[in-house]
């Protein structure tokens, strides 16, 4: 997968998308909740509104998750 570097280069590539079949059996294979997925999602799409996380926005994310790296 190619990582991309500005806003225009989303606009020309192709992005692939992960799309689960169903809520329900992303609840099964994560063990969380409708309301927590949706909760998280959410919480996703306020940081990454295109849907497509940058580099940068990854390593912000993962390092609030995981301090220690």
């Amino acid at each position: 997968m190619k990582i991309l570097n500005s806003d225009s280069e989303y606009e020309e590539e192709q992005i692939p998308r992960y799309r689960p079949d169903s809520l329900a059996s992303l609840c099964r294979a994560t063990r969380f909740t409708e309301a927590e997925l949706k909760r998280i999602y959410r919480g996703f799409k306020a940081v990454c509104p295109t849907g497509v996380v940058r580099e940068d926005t990854f390593k912000c994310i993962y390092s609030q998750f995981f301090p220690q790296g």
